[in-house]
């Protein structure tokens, strides 16, 4: 009896790293962002196609992780009001005076600037944004304000590679 005791203590010992060891062994979890720096000192970031056929991205906004829907018909990255302040980023009635057309129509917003914006190794400062009511944006967009800033991204296979 006294063996089983010491094999299952060593059992929930180990436990905690098991995921970590099998990761590096394996790499990154199938249908989850990948990050990676190949030798040429190219940073990549991959991103799976969820179930929906969409790409959403695993971002740190000044520090807070924020999933972003990638979207490369807006022409900004656009954050929802909750999710800016969150981030810090405060706005008042008066900042939303910026007509923008969407696909539900023109709503107003206001201009904005993310200090960082971090995407597996992939790092980015002082990105231009727009921050709409929560009412009019489910949720945040990585646009082209991003996008434009990095050396490629391509689409294969059902994955989306961001290079910086």
């Amino acid at each position: 009896m006294l063996r089983f005791a010491i094999i299952f203590l060593l059992c929930l010992a180990v436990a905690p790293l098991v995921p970590a060891l099998v990761e590096k062994r394996l790499g990154a979890p199938a249908g989850g962002p990948e990050a990676e720096e190949p030798e040429g000192g190219e940073r990549l970031y991959r991103i799976s196609r969820n179930r929906q056929g969409h790409f959403v991205a695993d971002a740190y906004l000044n520090g807070r992780a924020i999933d972003m829907l990638v979207d490369t018909g807006a022409t900004t990255t656009v954050l929802p009001e909750s999710v800016a302040e969150d981030i810090g980023i405060f706005t008042t009635p008066s900042d939303f005076k910026y007509s923008i057309r969407t696909a539900n129509g023109t709503v107003h917003g206001a201009r904005a600037v993310i200090d960082s914006l971090r995407l597996g190794n992939i790092r980015l400062r002082n990105i231009d944004a727009l921050v709409l009511k929560d009412q009019s944006l489910g949720e945040p967009l990585l646009g082209m304000s991003v996008l434009n800033r990095l050396q490629r991204f391509d689409m294969s296979g059902g994955t989306l590679v961001l290079v910086q």
